[in-house]
Parts: C-alpha cells; sequence; structure tokens
C-alpha cells in the first residue's frame, strides 16, 4: 500500500468508511494520530495508518479490505464469533493486574481498553505478555509512545495522585 498517499485517500475516507459498514464491519473511532481508519471484521480489527512520509500502510484486514475498495473488488467482513481472544485476554488482564488503568491508577469501570506496552506498529506481539489495561482516554494519550515512555508518564501520574491525595 506504500503507493498510496494520504493527500490520494484522504478525501475518500468516508467513502471507504461507508463501503465497509455496508459490507457488515464495523467502523471505529481511531484511537491515535496516525490511524486513518479503524475497523472490526468478523472477530479482528482492520486499521490503515499513514506514516511520517503520508504514506499509507495496514494492518489486519485492512490490507484487503483497502485493496477491495480501491479496485472495486468484492470483500466482506465476515461473522464475528461469540466470544473473541479480546474478551478472553481482558479477563485474564483483570484476573492478573486488577481493576485499576495501568496509566492513571484510577478504576476501569466499564471503561477498558486493551494497550500494548511495546505497540505493535514498533514490532511488539500480539501476546498477553504485553498487554494492560486503561481507560480509552488513556491509550489515546499514549498512542504508540515507546514502553520506556509509557512507563514514566505512569510513575508521574501514579506520584502526583498520591501528592494530592496527602
Amino acid at each position: 500500500m506504500s503507493d498510496i498517499t494520504i493527500n490520494k485517500l484522504r478525501p475518500r475516507i468516508p467513502a471507504f468508511q461507508d463501503w465497509l459498514a455496508s459490507r457488515g464491519a464495523e467502523v471505529l473511532v481511531p484511537t491515535n494520530e496516525w490511524e486513518v481508519v479503524r475497523f472490526k471484521s468478523g472477530s479482528s480489527t482492520g486499521i490503515v495508518y499513514r506514516n511520517a512520509k503520508g504514506e499509507i500502510t495496514t494492518q489486519g484486514s485492512a490490507n484487503a479490505a483497502l485493496k477491495a475498495f480501491l479496485n472495486n473488488l468484492s470483500w466482506s467482513a465476515g461473522v464475528a464469533t461469540a466470544r473473541t481472544k479480546k474478551q478472553v485476554n481482558v479477563q485474564a488482564l483483570l484476573q492478573r493486574d486488577g481493576d485499576k488503568c495501568f496509566l492513571c491508577g484510577k478504576p476501569l469501570g466499564d471503561d477498558i481498553t486493551r494497550d500494548h506496552l511495546v505497540p505493535v506498529a514498533h514490532g511488539g506481539p500480539n501476546h498477553i505478555s504485553n498487554l494492560v489495561l486503561m481507560h480509552r482516554a488513556c491509550n489515546v494519550a499514549v498512542g504508540h509512545m515507546p514502553v520506556m515512555q509509557k512507563i514514566l508518564m505512569r510513575e508521574r501520574n501514579l506520584y502526583e495522585a498520591k501528592q494530592e491525595a496527602a
């Protein structure tokens, strides 16, 4: 997809999102500034990214979907499975780490997202050992930060919360 630039795709993004939805995909809100389109198809998530050069890259089912859209080919989001790996991971993470946000330390409640400590975009594995739970706003705030920056941000947040409580 590196031959496609954000400038070429930008005016077609709303049409692409409508096209995805009409084929059964759930169009999601991008979680950071580099994501152009995020969607759920079946039990996987597809993401269209733009890089610093303005080139388009894809992850998951996004490559096939974007190619089909641009070339007027057939594509279907498929059927979501009843129990996805994400649901299993959230429960396992809640058991492992408790119900507090990794970044701010406050209770998660119903506002639960998973974050890769080492971002997938930076080569991080999609494995439970690389996952933590965060509030959506906290997850968006860290974006694709390197793991050390995330940990430093967490330590600052926890220190400030302790100071406020004292």
